[in-house]
């Protein structure tokens, strides 16, 4: 009897170890005891007072639809050719202007108001593409490329004040619609964004 029970309460043992063992997410999950998990991509991002996520999409989602009611996209005969030059940043921190460009772009792309040529951060690479199969007329095919309707250009600007209890952001993202020709502004508009941050009990 006394070896029975010895037998039955090894193998309980060898069970429990087993099973705190076992992976808690299941069979085949990668990293399943890690404190990562997936959030809203496009939930009001408030973790500091920096430009972020929501100040990306929101300003993307601001200035496109102010650019496709313009009467310049709007009332086109067919869809324009543009260039989306880099905007500048002109604030205190770094901000991925890259980023707000990239998304402007899809947004007027997905609209099929706009056509779009390569801006100066892949120019080269397509003209070297192109020229590969292209090499007899390289010139034509560099006006091709060079010949844009408009260009957009744009500024991030930023101020920042802040006393021992508060701190005030400002952020003023503004874009022009610009005749390549003439160098006239045809349409512009901005996205201000405010940001205040209360000190806490271990700064800011």
């Amino acid at each position: 009897m006394k070896t029975i029970l010895t037998t039955s309460l090894s193998i309980t043992i060898a069970a429990l170890l087993l099973s705190g063992c076992a992976p808690k997410g299941g069979a085949g999950m990668v990293g399943y005891d890690s404190n990562v998990k997936y959030g809203d991509a496009k939930a009001v991002e408030t973790v500091t007072a920096d430009f972020g996520s929501t100040d990306l999409q929101s300003t993307a989602e601001s200035l496109t639809q102010s650019l496709l009611e313009s009467r310049y996209i709007a009332k086109a005969a067919q869809p324009p050719k543009v260039r989306l030059r880099a905007v500048n940043n002109l604030t205190y921190e770094h901000i991925d202007t890259k980023a707000i460009t990239d998304k402007i772009r899809i947004k007027l792309l997905k609209s099929g108001q706009v056509r779009f040529l390569a801006d100066t951060a892949n120019l080269n690479q397509v003209k070297d593409e192109r020229e590969l199969t292209a090499a007899a007329t390289a010139n034509k095919v560099n006006k091709a490329m060079a010949d844009s309707d408009y260009i957009i250009t744009g500024n991030v600007r930023s101020i920042k004040k802040a006393n021992d209890d508060v701190k005030d952001v400002y952020y003023n993202v503004s874009m022009e619609l610009v005749d390549p020709q003439s160098g006239e502004i045809l349409w512009a508009d901005e996205k201000e964004i405010r940001k205040v941050t209360s000190k806490s009990t271990v700064g800011w």
